[in-house]
């Protein structure tokens, strides 16, 4: 049984229980994830991922949305993209401290906003990318609304989101196309609705990012 409850900000709170895993397409979120009383690293996903299957006591997790990750771990996150890695590895000087408050957020005994207070002051740049990587606005434009160069948006993307603009223009539009999929239309008008060059284009970036064709998903769906 899978549940989930989105917060503020974009960051969600979820529960399994007896999940066996499952295919999961890319949104370049990172989830902090305890299980069997450990906490893993969920990198941000660029492609579509097989997740672990529940432990004993089932899983929990808290996910960031893209770009807001960085400030919660105080890490780079260009290193963890589409990795699975124990917290301790990650960040040894704060394993302790977000164990525990996972463990008491996973126990309703803590708020999450208490572990997620610093994305307030991230989100003011990186929402403002991530609404424009949904609206396919060029990474020129991006760069030059927030004052910076191109090469400074390359690196400040890599620093806090983990992959390039390219990667989350190309992770949005794919999540928009399944909800236009989901809704009833064909595979030919979804992609010209979310603004793929045509269908075999959308297949494509199907197969990469939700791990099936457009076909399969909506049969999965149905």
């Amino acid at each position: 049984m899978y549940s989930e409850v989105t917060l503020r900000d974009g960051v969600a709170l979820w529960r399994s229980v007896g999940g066996s895993g499952s295919v999961v397409p890319a949104d370049g979120c990172v989830d902090l994830i305890l299980r069997d009383d450990a906490v893993l690293v969920a990198g941000p996903s660029t492609r579509w991922i097989d997740t672990l299957a529940d432990g004993d006591e089932g899983s929990f997790g808290l996910r960031l949305p893209p770009g807001e990750a960085a400030s919660v771990l105080g890490v780079p996150l260009v290193d963890l993209a589409d990795k699975r890695l124990a917290l301790e590895e990650v960040v040894p000087a704060r394993d302790q401290r977000i164990t525990a408050a996972l463990r008491k957020i996973a126990g309703g005994l803590r708020p999450a906003i208490d572990l997620t207070t610093s994305i307030t002051s991230a989100t003011r740049w990186t929402g403002f990318v991530r609404r424009s990587a949904s609206g396919l606005v060029p990474a020129r434009v991006v760069a030059e609304e927030l004052a910076w160069s191109e090469r400074t948006f390359r690196r400040r993307m890599a620093i806090e989101f983990g992959y390039g603009y390219a990667t989350l223009v190309r992770i949005e539009r794919a999540g928009r196309a399944r909800s236009v999929l989901r809704s009833g239309a064909s595979v030919s008008a979804a992609a010209a609705l979310v603004g793929y060059a045509d269908q075999p284009h959308l297949s494509r970036e199907f197969r990469r990012l939700v791990g099936m064709s457009p076909g399969q998903f909506v049969s999965s769906s149905a």
